[in-house]
């Protein structure tokens, strides 16, 4: 992670590549330190559960240890492939509280 990452105008969503693996992605602590950046966010988790890959551990991060760690755990979708999600612009006063 680069310090640019937290200080990065509000967006409308943040569409991660989630794993809990800190060697090939943010991990859980770095996941937990972005999400906390922008705390009223919808999060859509990506990676999770994308590939039948049990014993590496890329592939195998529990969006549920995320949600127990972050401000507002109802925003984290984990979301099937092709399931659609409406996307909606933040209200920017939300934003920033």
């Amino acid at each position: 992670m680069i310090p640019e990452q937290l200080q990065m105008p509000q967006m409308d969503a943040i569409l991660l590549d989630y794993s809990e693996d800190s060697q090939l992605h943010l991990g859980l602590e770095g996941t937990v330190k972005l999400l906390s950046a922008y705390p009223h966010t919808p999060v859509l988790l990506g990676h999770w559960g994308t590939v039948d890959a049990p014993d590496f551990t890329p592939f195998n991060g529990d969006p549920k240890h995320l949600a127990a760690r972050v401000v507002n755990p109802e925003r984290i979708q984990v979301l099937a492939p092709g399931q659609p999600y409406r996307l909606e612009r933040l209200k920017r006063e939300a934003a920033r509280n």
